[in-house]
């Protein structure tokens, strides 16, 4: 490998014994084969350290290991912190990608001549079949490839996997941060865009997201980092008084949809406490109500999140990654 890679994969770990070895072989498997691969261990309790340890013959594979489980953010950035790469790529440690994808997003990053950019998800279910493929909540997979303004960004709340020019995170300089544990990496992708990085969408499926059971949240603590991720934004100086009107007419969107399947039932159940009190919360729901909240975004707003069961409220890796 050379001295400096062109592309320093970033992976948390977090109890994922079973799957990391396919996210592994995935990058091996790259048509770009000059890569470093930086798994941060954020303290597993599994064994997860002992099956990185069988990879470890490769030398672009660095293992490092936290002492105490520190969240999602301060575990890639301690990864970004010790990235070659002219690019970073992030690929969760229970994922795995396509062998071409590394080669084609840095040929359409240069091409494009941009600081970020993305293709798109395909969620897997546990069993093997396509749950969906989608790059943002609110917005469809365009047919060609194209950029996106930071406006068009908040409005869409991504939710892919992105390479990024290293240079422009440690010029400007751009972290994830580090008290959210939920939706950290929808505030570190506008904060790219909001520090003049420039982005492009290149609309391939390429990036296998595995969705699988796991730690149960209810939306109410998905609204919680989310508004968390919204005052992180409000509070950077880059953020003008229409970008803030705009996160907040977006976390407002947001709590409407989380909160309409409840505001639904009780409306249809005649639990009229319940839904008056819902709409004081989110006066949008009875919007939502009248116009019919169409399935397939019912699942993107939650596919995001790891909702196998959305009923049951059940969420997954955002938690501890």
């Amino acid at each position: 490998m050379a001295s400096r890679p062109t592309v320093s994969v970033i992976t948390p770990a977090y109890n994922v014994a079973p799957y990391i070895g396919q996210c592994i072989e995935s990058l091996q498997a790259q048509t770009l084969s000059d890569w470093e691969m930086l798994i941060v261990d954020d303290a597993s309790s599994d064994e997860t350290p002992a099956v990185v340890q069988r990879y470890q013959h490769d030398p672009r594979i660095r293992y490092m290991r936290n002492e105490q489980n520190l969240g999602p953010g301060a575990t890639r950035n301690r990864a970004l912190d010790a990235a070659q790469g002219e690019w970073v790529a992030i690929v969760d440690a229970d994922d795995w990608i396509a062998p071409e994808r590394l080669e084609k997003l840095v040929r359409f990053a240069e091409t494009q001549g941009v600081e970020m950019v993305a293709d798109l998800q395909v969620y897997r279910t546990e069993w093997g079949g396509v749950y969906q493929v989608s790059w943002a909540t609110y917005a469809k997979p365009p047919k060609a490839p194209r950029r996106y303004t930071l406006e068009q960004i908040i409005a869409a709340h991504p939710s892919f996997k992105p390479l990024i020019r290293r240079a422009f995170l440690d010029a400007k300089p751009i972290r994830y941060p580090t008290t959210i544990r939920i939706g950290e990496d929808y505030a570190f992708y506008v904060e790219v865009l909001l520090k003049g990085g420039r982005f492009a969408l290149l609309p391939e499926p390429m990036y296998s997201y595995r969705v699988r059971p796991g730690t149960t949240v209810t939306r109410y603590d998905v609204l919680d980092e989310r508004r968390k991720a919204m005052e992180y934004l409000l509070q950077l100086p880059e953020t003008t008084p229409r970008i803030a009107g705009l996160l907040q007419r977006a976390y407002q969107r947001d709590r409407a949809y989380a909160l309409y399947p409840q505001f639904a039932r009780s409306v249809k159940r005649g639990e009229w406490r319940t839904a008056i009190r819902l709409l004081r919360e989110s006066p949008q729901v009875a919007r939502l109500l009248l116009t019919g909240l169409p399935s397939a975004l019912y699942r993107r707003l939650f596919a995001r999140e790891k909702l196998v069961d959305p009923w049951r409220e059940t969420i997954h890796k955002e938690v501890h990654r």
